[in-house]
């Protein structure tokens, strides 16, 4: 799909529905309303920015290999399992943190992007607690409740999470999650009641209220907390104001009826600091962690995004400008491998430009998305040509890249 030529006309359908429910008779306002439309007054130019490549390390197997994880965690986290073509789970830097303060029962906070796996941040290290404790002591109860602000989101989790514990036979999965959100059916909350799930996905509200109501159903689930060792909480970013104080006493009220002395709480969010630097990002999202777990977190628990560059490293922009010209000339983009695709000046450029931000005094972060019109601009003015063969050009290129694949099987 060419992602431009979608939004074209999208908008052109959307221009054309809400214009259409008046005629304009008058000409000189016939000819403003033409001109306020052109432009561009009710739809911004769209932002451009391209997903980072995040530094892995390691796999899952190898930890397990390592004794980090427990052994049934080989097989559980694998890749490709759906399609019968099982492979080992690489892991990114960020989710390797956040295992290492959950086996140290530290409380954390991973706010990185889109595509960056910050749900196996915690359930990776959730489920290697719970298949250790259950060896220790298996009798069945709750370990983690992982709270989302929308039902969508839990029923999308549901579904990955069983992708994993895709080829276990039934009654014999190394874990058992359930959903509680409100949407279940009488039967269906009878059954998590009746045999209690390691791990038991929801929403702040229905928490809220099966901690409140005397309904029977409602309160086995929660005895079945008791000794509660993890809460997550989901996008994080979203309890503010209001909602976000309920949510914070929410926590504490977990704690004490649960009796969760050594709860280990975790949350996932976007930015939640503009800041320049790293180490004040951290400490402001450290700060409204603190307050909405009802625990002390500095900004050594904020786990962040680990950058690193998926073009060669080797070439800057000054190296590639001679020869931007000519690959925007280009009527179509192929490469015949990864490592073509790596050393095109254009991959080089749009990603210095577009992806990752390389500061002299900080790690690298994420690029801030620019308009198709500012990057077209940065573009003819570096490769020397005009600006309507820069954006043609650069359109052209980020929809054939869309395609590519790096010798893994995932996108670059």
């Amino acid at each position: 799909m060419d992602v431009f030529k979608f939004r074209e006309s999208l908008v052109g359908e959307y221009a054309q529905f809400s214009r259409s429910f008046s005629r304009i008779r008058s000409d000189d306002i016939r000819e403003f309303d033409d001109l306020e439309y052109a432009s561009q007054r009710y739809w911004p130019e769209p932002l451009i920015q391209i997903n980072p490549n995040y530094k892995r390390d390691g796999t899952v197997q190898k930890l397990v290999k390592d004794g980090s994880l427990h052994p049934a965690c080989a097989a559980l986290f694998q890749t490709g399992k759906v399609e019968g073509k099982p492979a080992d789970l690489h892991l990114y830097k960020h989710q390797l943190q956040a295992i290492a303060k959950a086996q140290n029962h530290q409380s954390y906070v991973v706010t990185t992007g889109t595509g960056s796996g910050k749900s196996l941040s915690f359930f990776i290290p959730v489920i290697d607690c719970i298949l250790k404790g259950k060896q220790a002591d298996p009798a069945p109860r709750t370990r983690a409740i992982v709270i989302y602000p929308m039902n969508a989101l839990a029923n999308s989790q549901l579904e990955e999470l069983d992708k994993f514990l895709h080829g276990y036979p039934d009654g014999q999965e190394p874990f058992s999650v359930r959903r509680y959100t409100g949407q279940e059916s009488s039967d269906e909350r009878k059954a998590i009641a009746d045999n209690p799930p390691d791990i038991l996905l929801t929403n702040f509200m229905m928490l809220e209220l099966i901690l409140t109501r005397f309904d029977d159903i409602d309160r086995r689930v929660v005895d079945h907390c008791r000794k509660l060792e993890f809460l997550v909480l989901d996008e994080l970013h979203t309890y503010r104001g209001r909602q976000g104080a309920d949510v914070a006493m929410l926590v504490r009220r977990i704690r004490e009826r649960m009796q969760a002395e050594r709860l280990v709480c975790i949350g996932t969010s976007a930015t939640m600091s503009s800041s320049e630097r790293e180490d004040d990002r951290n400490k402001a999202v450290a700060d409204v962690a603190s307050l909405l777990f009802g625990t002390p977190l500095t900004a050594l628990d904020v786990i962040g995004e680990t950058l690193e560059r998926v073009t060669n490293p080797s070439r800057d922009v000054s190296s590639v400008k001679p020869l931007l010209s000519a690959a925007l000339q280009k009527a179509e983009h192929t490469w015949p491998s990864f490592d073509a695709f790596r050393d095109d000046p254009l991959a080089i450029w749009v990603e210095l430009n577009l992806g990752i931000d390389l500061p002299a005094d900080q790690p690298p972060r994420r690029a801030k998305p620019i308009t198709l019109n500012e990057a077209s601009s940065r573009l003819a003015a570096d490769a020397g040509c005009d600006l309507d063969v820069a954006r043609d050009g650069l359109r052209r290129f980020l929809v054939a890249a869309h395609d590519m694949r790096t010798p893994q099987g995932r996108a670059p």
